[in-house]
């Protein structure tokens, strides 16, 4: 899912729930919408160093309300 796509379920109700991971082996953060990564124009799982960079970009689309999950096991 790209950014336009997260867009069009945003502007349209569809989408359900929203999450940013923290990802031990990238050392950063990834959103994940509905189960699926936000991903790059090359399909590649977008990647962002900070929560704060994160959580602006969902603001940025319109989202305010979602979960961070900072361990991803047990």
């Amino acid at each position: 899912m790209n950014e336009r796509d997260m867009k069009l379920l945003l502007d349209n109700q569809a989408l359900k729930k929203v999450q940013v991971h923290y990802g031990v082996m990238s050392q950063g953060y990834m959103i994940v919408a509905d189960g699926k990564p936000l991903e790059t124009n090359k399909k590649e799982t977008r990647e962002f160093k900070t929560l704060d960079a994160a959580a602006k970009l969902l603001f940025k689309l319109g989202i305010a309300d979602f979960a961070v999950k900072l361990k991803t096991t047990g």
